[in-house]
């Protein structure tokens, strides 16, 4: 019913503005920069042009991937296309990813597992937090690795958990997440929501005394360049678990690169390589949401068995696809408020969009 009324709502809109473009028809050369990004022609690494000026026509089209920003592309570790669809200055100032932050949360997590504030991802949250945890022992039987393979088995949608999270403003917001009925048992069934990595967000604060920003600051942007991003705080100053990262095309570039290349970065182990081949291989059955399409999914990254890829997924077409056996890496970059279903940003979609490149 929500979608049939934004429907008729954007319906009604349309009616009422000028019959203008909302898309540019964007050249897809990228321009050599001071940050850190070395620019290849696709024609010297063996890409076919045509097949880039196809996906550019489609990125451009106004009939398709309406809220599209941008698309990179990187095979080698060089940038070779390069397209900004609605205004070129989106090269440079960040954006909304949405839950591309699970994927960069889950980096960070192996960051802090390196670091030896973690002992097991089998460690009980109750063990953690026992003053947060109502008298259940079901609820106490919950795991970090629940938390990263959404199994915690608590009941809070997304949609009531923004709502209540960020307008009601919980005085004890671990509590008032742990007080929620379960769906399933811990550990039982799969359900995609961004309360289970919220609650990882509280336990690195709680376990290391710094925030999941603090951490991508430090530890991961920081040897990357990253310097130009925003990372939004629940109302107690808890980095957001699972959205609220805004980062740059090009940055988000460079997390998709220091992914591929084992979690090095210039030569810089900045995640330790087996935490990346760990998080971005199968470690949950997903059940319905993964048969449909053939997906599975990692610690917080989405895995694309047919093509031996994973990509992070964010809400509204906001992808870090990386495909190692091709040396490959595509971004892209959207407006994040906006209902995938309705505006064909969903993975399916965006699979459709590359596969030239990826199956050519």
């Amino acid at each position: 019913m929500r979608q049939v009324i934004l429907l008729n709502i954007l319906i009604i809109l349309s009616s009422c503005v000028p019959d203008d473009s909302f898309k540019i028809n964007s050249d897809y050369v990228p321009e050599q920069m001071s940050d850190g990004w070395e620019i290849a022609s696709p024609e010297s690494l063996g890409i076919s042009v045509n097949i880039l000026e196809e996906i550019n026509a489609r990125i451009s089209s106004e009939d398709e991937f309406y809220n599209a920003k941008s698309l990179l592309i990187i095979k080698q570790g060089r940038l070779v296309f390069e397209s900004y669809v609605r205004d070129p200055a989106d090269r440079d100032r960040y954006g909304h990813v949405q839950s591309v932050a699970k994927s960069i949360n889950s980096l960070i997590t192996g960051i802090v597992f390196s670091e030896g504030y973690l002992d097991s991802l089998d460690q009980k949250l109750y063990n953690l937090f026992p003053d947060k945890f109502p008298d259940n022992p079901d609820k106490r039987k919950i795991t970090l690795r629940h938390l990263m393979t959404m199994k915690s088995g608590l009941d809070f949608d997304n949609g009531d958990f923004s709502m209540e999270m960020y307008v009601g403003k919980p005085d004890d917001p671990i509590k008032y997440i742990l007080e929620k009925n379960l769906y399933a048992q811990p550990g039982e069934s799969f359900y995609y929501r961004d309360c289970d990595p919220h609650l990882l967000s509280y336990t690195i604060g709680h376990i290391s005394g710094k925030s999941l920003e603090e951490w991508a600051s430090e530890r991961l942007f920081s040897p990357l360049g990253i310097s130009d991003y925003y990372w939004g705080s629940d109302p107690i100053g808890t980095s957001m678990g699972g959205h609220g990262l805004h980062l740059r095309p090009r940055d988000l570039a460079k997390i998709g690169q220091l992914s591929l290349n084992n979690g090095k970065w210039n030569g810089i182990q900045v995640v330790d390589s087996t935490w990346i081949a760990q998080s971005t291989s199968l470690q949950t059955d997903m059940g319905d949401w993964g048969d449909e399409n053939g997906w599975e999914y990692g610690y917080y990254w989405w895995l694309i068995p047919e093509w031996d890829a994973y990509t992070a997924w964010g809400h509204g077409g906001n992808y870090i696809f990386v495909k190692p056996d091709q040396d490959l890496v595509i971004i892209m970059t959207a407006l994040p408020d906006t209902n995938d279903e309705m505006m064909g940003s969903t993975l399916d979609k965006f699979q459709d969009l590359i596969k030239p490149l990826v199956e050519g």
